[in-house]
């Protein structure tokens, strides 16, 4: 079985997901190492986005290498961004992303909590400590932060097979209760 992560960002996607590719001994795969590849002629992935550059690749058909994995790609615990899977501005192809993802792998969606303004500051409090976020201004991180985690949860819990919130978890509880969590449903299925 294929297994996809999705959270927003600074949840600990990468750490989990990594954890538990190693615990079930499958091929792990990151959508931004993809990203940073794909976009090396633009500076790489951050300066991609940061220069909007990201929405040009992505409307000529970016996300294909995403899709193909899915296509290709067998036995594998995908670390999947939040941006492919729930972005707005690219609807079109997030939908195309979340339909592959859910055809072809289980998709564990990893949350702060179940209460809002708890996982707003959870992951505020993450961001800001991010090398790529020490010039920005912390009221706008905040205040975008805000923004943005109520559109990401909404998505994320609409199309995942299993939720797991994180807040007050180590790494390694996290994925033992996704293993559990996995086990059942291929009980069941």
């Amino acid at each position: 079985m294929n297994i996809t992560f999705v959270g927003p960002r600074s949840v600990g996607k990468t750490t989990v997901s990594k954890i538990v590719s190693k615990m079930l001994k499958k091929k792990y795969i990151s959508s931004d190492e993809i990203g940073e590849k794909a976009l090396k002629k633009y500076g790489g992935l951050d300066r991609a986005i940061k220069s909007g550059k990201i929405k040009e690749v992505i409307n000529s058909g970016g996300y294909s290498l995403i899709l193909k994995v899915y296509s290709t790609e067998k036995n594998f615990v995908f670390d999947l961004s939040a941006g492919a899977f729930t972005s707005k501005s690219m609807n079109e192809a997030s939908k195309e992303v979340r339909g592959f993802a859910k055809k072809n792998s289980f998709i564990v969606g990893l949350l702060p909590s179940k209460n809002f303004l708890t996982s707003v500051i959870f992951l505020f409090n993450r961001e800001r400590k991010r090398t790529h976020f020490k010039d920005t201004n912390k009221i706008k991180l905040l205040y975008k932060t805000f923004r943005k985690y109520g559109h990401i949860k909404k998505v994320i819990l609409t199309n995942a097979n299993s939720i797991v919130y994180v807040k007050n978890k180590s790494p390694e509880k996290i994925a033992k209760e996704i293993l559990s969590k996995i086990k059942l449903y291929n009980k069941i299925k």
